[in-house]
């Protein structure tokens, strides 16, 4: 499986757009609470550095938990590598998200009941939408990594080609 098929091509769009769905909803839920909440007041400085604290612990924490799909088990058919693979890269990418978004949910919550600013609400947003363009886009990192620990038994996950990226591999001496 070294080119793109219809079908794997297919599978790579639909990833994009689920991801593209869950960093739109942020800007959209923005729009949103801009009308209802204003923008008069600031967020105050604990807030500020708090949401920045918790970015950096979301990041280290999606590295942590988010890129161990379950590894595929060798000797699988190639299409059924690719099946199983397709299915624990997209619940992997799931949990990445989730674990993004908790910070732009937090601070929604926090933007109604401490002070009511939209602002409180666009910062929390603004570092889930960054930990979601590091972690849930599909590029070539996130790809690489998932594809990475679903071949560390030695099954090919046919990941990587899928999203058309280039297939890494041991480095052969010339």
């Amino acid at each position: 499986m070294t080119t793109q098929t219809p079908e794997t091509s297919s599978f790579a769009t639909s990833a994009r757009m689920l991801a593209a769905s869950y960093m739109g909803a942020l800007v959209v839920m923005g729009v949103v609470l801009l009308f209802v909440l204003g923008t008069e007041t600031m967020p105050p400085t604990w807030f500020v550095v708090g949401v920045l604290a918790a970015g950096v612990v979301a990041h280290f924490l999606i590295g942590a938990v988010g890129y161990r799909p379950q590894p595929l088990e060798p000797g699988m058919a190639e299409d059924e590598a690719v099946a199983e693979g397709r299915v624990r890269y997209q619940s992997s990418m799931t949990l990445r998200f989730a674990i993004a978004e908790v910070i732009a949910i937090l601070s929604l919550v926090l933007a109604f009941v401490v002070q009511g600013s939209w602002w409180m609400y666009a910062l929390g947003a603004v570092v889930s939408f960054i930990l979601m363009a590091m972690h849930v886009w599909p590029g070539s990192g996130p790809v690489g990594k998932s594809a990475d620990a679903l071949e560390s038994k030695g099954q090919p996950s046919y990941l990587r080609e899928q999203f058309g990226y280039a297939v890494s591999g041991p480095i052969l001496p010339t």
